[in-house]
Parts: structure tokens; C-alpha cells; sequence
């Protein structure tokens, strides 16, 4: 068992508990150890064979043996009872926007609605609305849901698929079987959601290379073995395609398994790829079409195949190009670590700065800090950086809520004293498309408001964004000077690299952070980064390449 998978089981847990409503301190140990493994660097399984699962945040003694069970067993009873009690589909319902534990309990209690089609029946029929609380409005909605569910319940986020096509990469490098691979298809070009991992392998031997896939810890089953294709699933559930070529064709096989089709259709549109053999890179293969080198993320037929043929190509940014992190929690908030621990970490990542950026008071679920906790977090924040002799720097910020009516969480007097405020929504997320746009719009004026978090407030793989007017909103950031932030957590990388070049047309700067709430959490900014590259931007387009001395400028603060 890898720790997602025992983390999952901890969340279903708590969950089928919500769902019958039982002891809420109870539910939240579960969901607190859930992710205090699901972010662990070490093996679960080897820190309880050595005793030391109780080390882990947030596990006691009963969450511990439940987990010696999961280990052993690939479940525990506690969780088999459970779910003979809960039905599987119940939970499948959390999944929806706007159906929390109460709603999927009352749905099932009244009408026995077991199943996404179940509910989706009732919802047809006019059966959801009249059940209390519920109505026309929440109706559709969970009709719009059902069908994004659907839609999603095949692709895996980012954030998961990528490290587990590169420790599978790793894995095939390792033997003498395998001449080169690389990782290819949508996970290449850097999609938020992927359909399957994809890997370009050439070798000589597809016999060996089969024994050598049969036996990687984390496949599930073959479904398919030929000379040239292994077809499968990983643990938890991902598939796989190991697409294997011979020496000669490695390269331009590489270009056109990373895609995308409409890219490589025109990119490939009356010639023969066999005049692209024995080549030594990916370059040449655009040299001899007349074109400069295309970068993976750029793959999408939006306008690169033209810029590359006259060499308006962007030079995209590079994690190597990010000085620092403008987006980080501490223990002041909802964090984990202590505020030195976090910029010590960020010094490990070659950052010159972090901004500690914990929610504002409004958000209690968050622990929010109050004007005066903000003042004496501001007072240990200049301590520390009075410690400091290698010039690193900890800005003063805060993560300030978005109110319901466009109002701020903190008056502006608090807000002018401090080095960066990112204001974002975290509440009220059903108002309308023109209420939201207009709350949005409202704060991006505000002259204290350095950049816009998270802006369309999207989970991915479980809630959609809400509705607001994207283009307004750019042209108010570029009118007043405000950035937007790709968060680069794999659950959110929101802006998308869409919006990020909608952005970078219209003038408006874009910080890329990490939104850490623990120090491993820091390394999320790569998934940023990907997006960034999505969106065409380049250094100059990005808040945090700068120094801190000119990023405050830029952000119109005396450094």
C-alpha cells in the first residue's frame, strides 16, 4: 500500500462517518492523519514497521491500528463495516459542487437515491427540488454537477499522474533492456488532467522489457502485450501505455506521441515521417520542417506552429527563473510548520524570499488572524529577518478574504503596512455570474491589493469554478495594476495556462506560487511553472522572477 492509498481509505472513512453523522472530533482525526500521510515524504509502511506512526501528525492510537490494518490487509474492519452500511455511490455524490454530507444523507434517507444515474432520474423527474432546503436552483445545479463528474471520473490530476510516470521512467531506465524512454503525451505537455501516462521506449529486446513492466511494484494488471505496445494499470487505478519504437525513430515518435493530435496533424500534414529517421533530438525534427523547437507545453495548435515557422517563439520561463514565494502559510493559520522552518526550507530551493501569507480573520475554519495577531506575527517576521546574513528575506502578507458584498476582511489601514496581500474568495461561491464578477473587480481596484488568488476558485476533480466574466476582470487587473497568481497546487493551478495568456496579451503581471501550507508543499511550485509555460509566459511576464527589491517597486512599496 502507497501512502495515497492509505490516505484515501482514511478519507472514505471519514466520510461514510459524516455521512451518518457521527462524532465530529472523531471524523476530523481521520481526515487530519488522511493528510498528514498523503504529504509525507516517508513510506508509511516503513515508518509503522519501525514503530513510529504515532511521529505522524494528527495519528492516535485507535487511527494507528486502523492503519496496521490497511497495511496488512489492504483494509481494516472498521472501514468493510462501514461500507456495508454506507452504499459506495453515496460517496461518489461528494464529489458534486454543492452536495456536502447532509444533503447526500437527506437525499438518501427520502428517496433511497443510491447512484449518480439514480440521482440524476430524480433530478429529471423534479423529485430533488421539493426535498427541504434543496430547491429549482440546487436542482440544476447538481444536474451541471453529475455531468462534470462524469466527465472527470477518467482523468487523473497532474499532480499525481507526473510523479508516478516518473518514478515508472526511472524504474525502466534502470535496466540495459531499455536503450532511452521518455515520458510522453498529455502529462508532457503539462494538462492539468490526464487521461492515461504515457511512455517512449526504445530497446531491443520486447521480451525483457515485458518482464521488466510485469514486475513494477505498482502495476495492477496487463491488459494488452504486443512487439511494439504494453497496455495496463497502475495503482490507484491509472492507466499506462508503454509505446515501444526501435532506435532509429525515437525522436520523431516522441514528437508525435506528445502531441497534441491537432498539433502533430499539421505539424506532420504531407510529408513522410520516414524521412525523419535516426535523427539526434527532438530539434531536428522541427529543423528539417522549416521550424524552430517547439516546447512540449506549447503543443496545442494555438498559434505555435506559426510563431515557430518565423521565429516569434516566446523564451518561456523556467523553475530556474523563480526567486521566491508569494503564497505560504504558517502555524499562525491553517500551516503546519513554524515561519523560520518555512523560509529555511525555501533557502534549500535557492529562493531569495517568501512572502508568509495566512488567512484573515473571516476564515475561522483557517484559524484567520485577527488585525493584532497580523501586528505580532509582523514582529516575529522582522526578528527573524534581523537574523538573516545571506540576504534572505521574509515579506509580511496575508491572505486577505474576498467578502460576499466585495468588502475586504481587513480595512485598508492594516493592509497598507503590509509587503503583499493577495485577496481571494473562499466563501459564497453559488451568487451569480455578474455578483462575482463585480466582487472580484471591486478589490482588484483596490490600491493595497497586490494580485488575485486563486481567481476562478476551481478544484480540480471536485468543483468547478465559479461563474464570473474573465475578461473584465483582466482588463480591470491591467487598468489597476493588479497581478493574478497561478496557484500551483495540483488540486487547484488556477489561473490555467488559458487564462495566464489572456493575461500576459492584456499587460497583467502573474505571480506563480506554491499556496505551501507545509515545507514539502514548496516544491509544488513546478506544477506552476508547467501552467506558466502553458501560457506562452515568459520571465518578464512573472512577479516572482524579480528581486525582492524590485518586486516591492513593482508592487509600488519603498523596499
Amino acid at each position: 500500500m502507497r501512502n495515497r492509498e492509505v490516505a484515501a481509505i482514511l478519507v472514505k472513512i471519514a466520510d461514510m462517518m459524516q455521512i451518518k453523522g457521527d462524532n465530529p472530533y472523531k471524523i476530523r482525526a481521520y481526515r487530519k492523519a488522511a493528510e498528514s500521510i498523503f504529504h509525507l515524504d516517508e513510506d508509511i509502511a516503513i515508518l509503522y514497521g519501525k514503530g513510529r506512526v504515532r511521529e505522524v501528525p494528527g495519528i492516535g492510537d485507535a487511527v494507528a491500528a486502523k492503519i496496521g490494518e490497511i497495511l496488512k490487509t489492504g483494509s481494516c474492519e472498521y472501514y468493510d463495516r462501514l461500507s456495508e452500511e454506507i452504499p459506495a455511490g453515496l460517496l461518489d455524490m461528494l464529489a458534486i459542487p454543492g452536495l456536502g454530507h447532509k444533503r447526500v444523507k437527506l437525499i438518501y434517507d427520502t428517496l433511497g437515491i443510491t447512484t449518480l444515474d439514480e440521482l440524476m432520474q430524480a433530478c429529471q423527474r423534479g423529485e430533488i427540488r421539493n426535498l427541504p432546503g434543496l430547491g429549482v436552483r440546487i436542482e440544476d445545479n447538481i444536474k451541471k454537477g453529475i455531468i462534470e463528474v462524469k466527465q472527470r471520473s477518467n482523468k487523473t490530476r497532474l499532480g499525481t499522474a507526473l510523479p508516478l510516470a516518473q518514478g515508472f521512467l526511472n524504474y525502466l531506465l534502470q535496466s540495459p533492456a531499455v536503450i532511452e524512454a521518455a515520458i510522453t503525451g498529455s502529462i508532457r505537455r503539462g494538462k492539468e488532467m490526464v487521461g492515461d501516462i504515457d511512455i517512449l521506449l526504445t530497446g531491443n529486446d520486447p521480451a525483457a522489457v515485458y518482464d521488466l513492466v510485469r514486475v513494477f511494484p505498482a502495476v495492477r494488471q496487463i491488459d494488452w502485450v504486443d512487439s511494439d505496445l504494453i497496455r495496463g494499470e497502475l495503482s490507484p487505478g491509472i492507466e499506462f501505455e508503454i509505446i515501444i519504437v526501435a532506435p532509429s525513430d525515437f525522436f520523431h515518435s516522441l514528437v508525435w506521441t506528445t502531441g497534441s493530435k491537432e498539433h502533430r496533424e499539421r505539424l506532420f500534414a504531407g510529408v513522410d515521417r520516414q524521412d525523419f529517421k535516426d535523427l539526434k533530438s527532438e530539434t531536428e525534427v522541427y529543423t528539417r520542417l522549416g521550424m524552430d523547437y517547439i516546447a512540449p507545453e506549447l503543443r496545442e495548435n494555438q498559434g505555435e506552429i506559426e510563431a515557430a515557422s518565423v521565429g516569434r517563439l516566446p523564451e518561456l520561463i523556467d523553475f530556474s527563473d523563480i526567486r521566491g514565494d508569494l503564497h505560504v502559510h504558517s502555524n499562525w493559520s491553517d500551516g503546519v510548520e513554524q515561519i523560520r522552518d518555512m523560509a529555511a526550507a525555501a533557502r534549500s530551493l535557492g529562493y531569495k524570499y517568501i512572502a508568509i501569507t495566512d488567512h484573515s480573520k473571516s476564515l475561522n475554519i483557517s484559524g484567520g488572524l485577527s488585525a493584532e495577531r497580523l501586528q505580532a506575527q509582523g514582529k516575529v517576521i522582522d526578528a527573524l529577518n534581523k537574523e538573516a546574513t545571506d540576504g534572505f528575506r521574509i515579506l509580511k502578507g496575508i491572505e486577505v478574504d474576498i467578502l460576499k458584498n466585495g468588502e475586504l476582511d481587513f480595512p485598508d489601514s492594516v493592509l497598507e503596512e503590509l509587503d503583499i496581500v493577495i485577496a481571494s474568495v473562499h466563501s459564497n461561491f453559488k451568487l451569480d455570474a455578474d455578483e462575482q464578477t463585480e466582487r472580484i473587480i471591486a478589490v482588484a481596484k483596490n490600491e493595497h491589493v497586490d494580485m488575485i488568488g486563486h481567481l476562478t476558485g476551481r478544484l480540480l476533480s471536485r468543483r468547478s469554478g465559479y461563474e464570473i466574466d474573465i475578461d473584465k476582470i483582466i482588463e480591470t487587473c491591467a487598468r489597476y495594476n493588479t497581478a493574478l497568481e497561478i496557484n500551483a497546487h495540483p488540486d487547484r493551478l488556477d489561473i490555467n495556462g488559458d487564462i495566464a495568456r489572456q493575461a500576459k496579451e492584456h499587460g497583467v503581471k502573474v505571480a506563480i506560487n506554491s499556496d505551501a501550507h507545509r515545507i514539502n508543499q514548496l516544491k509544488l511550485m513546478k506544477y506552476g511553472v508547467i501552467t506558466a509555460r502553458r501560457g506562452w509566459l515568459e520571465a518578464d511576464d512573472v512577479l516572482n522572477t524579480l528581486s525582492s527589491d524590485d518586486l516591492l517597486k513593482a508592487l509600488g512599496k519603498a523596499p
